[in-house]
């Protein structure tokens, strides 16, 4: 599916909105044109800083500040952690060799704090990801994702996370078969251990065998029912704390 179709396919699902993320390019203009085509619907642009906008790059972030983007995703698929899990590498590293944020980083915080954004954690190490956070939060910066972290951190790491002001994610797309990571319940055991106010909800969807991302939404919402959360529960998931993370 390309950008229209998704925005379509949310606005028919009466979806509020949804982020508009790619490991390739900003979203931040696509997200604008898919907000004029159908009224109504919230999209909100995002930068992702994989190798294709120059990695650990000020200049991307702030220019997606300008168009709008309300997300920065940390590296993904340039992340030095989720390529040597396949040995591959070497890829991009937030810390230097003492441990500490490099300097890229540290520009790239002030200006999520600036424009209010979201930051985003990214397929970085969790050593990494707590590092950020802990950074980010001493700065003052608000809204903190910690990008789906089941079965790459660990329970107490992910309690460190929240502790830190973090949200964790929890995708469906880690329950799908073309992955068979997690089980609807792993979920809900998550939230349980984390509490509902502190984890989010996504389908990650966008993959060529996996349903609309807009249907793929109302299947984490009946998966995560029937699995035994309450409706309020589940609003928080979807609804709530996503948007105080989006800010829109």
């Amino acid at each position: 599916m390309d950008a229209l179709d998704t925005g379509r396919h949310a606005q028919e699902a009466e979806l509020a909105g949804f982020v508009l993320k790619s490991h390739y390019y900003p979203t931040a203009p696509v997200a604008e044109a898919l907000n004029r085509v159908y009224p109504g619907l919230r999209v909100a642009g995002s930068v992702t800083l994989n190798r294709e906008v120059g990695g650990l790059n000020p200049d991307a972030v702030q220019a997606a500040a300008d168009l709008g983007a309300r997300v920065v995703w940390m590296p993904t698929l340039s992340a030095d952690f989720w390529l040597a899990r396949d040995g591959r590498g070497p890829g991009l590293r937030l810390l230097d060799e003492a441990g500490g944020l490099r300097p890229p980083v540290l520009e790239i915080l002030e200006t999520i704090r600036r424009h209010d954004m979201a930051l985003a954690t990214g397929h970085v190490s969790p050593q990494e990801s707590l590092v950020l956070l802990d950074a980010a939060r001493d700065l003052g910066i608000r809204r903190l994702i910690v990008t789906h972290p089941v079965g790459v951190a660990s329970t107490e790491e992910m309690r460190a996370m929240v502790a830190l002001g973090a949200r964790v994610e929890l995708t469906l797309l880690s329950c799908m078969p073309s992955r068979n990571q997690n089980t609807p319940a792993d979920l809900v055991s998550v939230v349980r251990t984390l509490g509902a106010d502190n984890c989010v909800v996504t389908t990650d969807f966008g993959q060529w065998m996996n349903p609309p991302p807009a249907e793929g939404m109302r299947m984490a919402i009946s998966e995560l029912l029937n699995a035994g959360l309450g409706p309020n529960e589940v609003e928080a998931l979807v609804k709530t704390n996503p948007l105080e993370l989006v800010g829109l």
